[in-house]
């Protein structure tokens, strides 16, 4: 094989490669409506890097989502809720509802794995609480 084969060969090669790339994708858990026991694990689609949980009186959303858009306001217009808590996260199945229940919810503020959750209040700043 001379180097023009050489050469054909490789581009044949990296071709393959681009094309049966398997990236990962994130796992979440995706629950379609508000549920205390979400266990719907989904490999989220392109684009949607973090996953959600978020919390809204007793309802608990868990969703893949997009990081860009991991602030109160989107969340909040999204899931037409006024007041809420939630956290972005970026490790698989990273967004169970342990974080959010009764008695381990105030234990799991001081948890690395929830840094960055934040809370709001309808005429209120965006307040971290890790």
């Amino acid at each position: 094989m001379g180097i023009q084969g050489g050469s054909v060969l490789f581009g044949l090669l990296l071709i393959l490669a681009v094309f049966c790339h398997s990236g990962h994708s994130l796992q979440c858990y995706d629950c379609p409506n508000p549920t205390a026991d979400c266990k719907t694990a989904v490999n989220c689609s392109s684009g949607f890097d973090v996953c959600l949980i978020t919390k809204a009186g007793l309802r608990v959303y868990n969703r893949c989502w997009k990081s860009e858009n991991c602030d109160f306001n989107n969340i909040s217009t999204h899931l037409k809720e006024n007041e809420l808590t939630y956290n972005c996260c970026k490790k698989d199945l990273c967004n169970f509802n342990e974080h959010f229940g009764n008695d381990t919810f105030l234990k799991a503020l001081k948890d690395e794995k929830l840094q960055g959750l934040k809370t709001r209040q309808p005429g209120k700043k965006s307040a971290s609480l890790s």
